[in-house]
């Protein structure tokens, strides 16, 4: 942790630490983090790299030990989401077992079921039950409370552990406070909070910046659709199609856009390019650009005439301006293709944005570093990150309740 942040004394424990997006969030915020675990080597190397007083293990945390870890007043743990999201490819249905699944052709047990990779998500119960947190909180893709079929079951383990349950839907792009400033990304997300039963909850109510045609400046309020008054239906879900902003005042009410960043302002236009004619440089000999990235270069080129944007590189999207927060950052492949115009397709400069500039989309400051030693390792570190406004904000917002 950097030397002159204040602290509040409260600890942390970090599980699934990744590129330690939650830990330099809390420490932000004023937690003193004390343990960190993850699978990947370039991840460990990069909590120590960062966190040089934390105790780490690297390890499957489905086989962590937990009575061998310290015992703070706070888990931290993000399960991992891909089984989930819709790039997943799964469907409600195939969270159902498999049965007689036959193994693979080297003799090898077949890759893990949904059920086995989701279990992440069980460990943190696992810590519970041996350190007996004040609480426990983290983050995933909002299909993780309204496409897993036990999610449920699984809060209801914790109800009975003697917990209080809350989630809270975000976009990355919206959440701020005094000295966190938004992500200039578009990352739509839940947070789940477990507060031991006879500690207050924490205010955990997501009031962006928004300005108001009729009332100017004002904090908006989340307003979801009919049908999450519905009982039984948890509120979450994505902004602007599950939930929206409205002004606060009672007499105005009106939908109101919350204030967002410029991804435009974390990307370097003088870095050199390459001309789109000229192939894609991950090839060795000469390839061109598929049709259809062609095809978005040239709405790109008549939609902002003279102007720098970003191709997306994704199935339903085209294009975007620099003026605006960028889509979400993945943890694999790159996705977002920087265009500087020319006077035809061929003649534009090409590049893929930076890991520079994703770590910068994930609010990460420039003086983190990320350790490993390929491309892959560094680009799983920022793209399965907790937004660090995000995890700023959420130990803001819990600590109150553990003072």
């Amino acid at each position: 942790m950097s030397a002159g942040l204040s602290t509040s004394g409260v600890t942390s424990t970090h599980l699934f630490a990744g590129g330690c997006g939650d830990m330099v969030g809390f420490a932000g915020a004023g937690f003193e983090p004390q343990f960190a675990a993850n699978h990947m080597a370039a991840a460990i190397d990069t909590v120590r790299r960062n966190f040089p007083a934390v105790r780490y293990e690297r390890c499957d945390i489905n086989n962590l030990d937990f009575r061998h870890i310290p015992r703070t007043r706070v888990l931290v743990g993000s399960p991992i989401c891909k089984e989930v999201a819709p790039a997943g490819g799964n469907s409600t249905a195939s969270q159902k077992p498999v049965t007689g699944q036959a193994p693979a052709a080297d003799g090898r047990a077949p890759a893990p079921a949904w059920s086995r990779t989701r279990a992440t998500a069980w460990d943190l119960i696992r810590a519970n039950e041996v350190h007996d947190y004040d609480m426990v909180c983290g983050e995933n893709v909002p299909d993780f409370v309204t496409r897993w079929a036990l999610f449920e079951a699984w809060a209801n383990v914790w109800d009975a552990m003697g917990f209080n349950g809350q989630i809270v839907s975000v976009d990355a792009a919206h959440i701020s406070g005094p000295g966190n400033m938004a992500a200039p990304q578009h990352r739509h997300r839940v947070l789940f909070v477990f507060t031991r039963k006879g500690l207050p909850l924490p205010d955990l109510q997501v009031r962006p910046d928004c300005l108001c045609v009729e009332c100017g400046p004002v904090q908006g309020v989340q307003v979801w659709a009919k049908r999450f008054a519905e009982p039984g239906v948890r509120e979450a879900g994505t902004y602007d199609k599950q939930y929206r902003y409205a002004c606060p005042n009672t007499r105005c009410g009106r939908r109101v856009e919350p204030v967002t960043l410029a991804i435009g302002d974390h990307i370097d236009l003088t870095l050199p390019g390459r001309s789109f004619g000229a192939g894609r440089r991950d090839r060795k000999k000469f390839t061109p650009y598929a049709q259809e990235t062609r095809r978005k270069v040239a709405i790109g080129l008549q939609r902002y005439p003279g102007q720098p944007f970003l191709v997306v590189l994704r199935n339903h999207c085209t294009v975007q301006s620099l003026d605006e927060p960028i889509g979400a950052i993945t943890a694999e492949g790159n996705h977002h293709m920087l265009v500087k115009p020319g006077p035809t397709v061929d003649d534009c400069e090409v590049q893929m944005i930076s890991l520079h500039t994703k770590a910068r989309a994930q609010r990460f400051p420039d003086g983190h570093v990320f350790e490993g030693t390929t491309a892959a390792d560094l680009t799983r570190q920022v793209g399965n990150a907790v937004p660090v406004n995000v995890a700023h904000w959420l130990a803001q917002r819990v600590l109150p309740s553990l003072n």
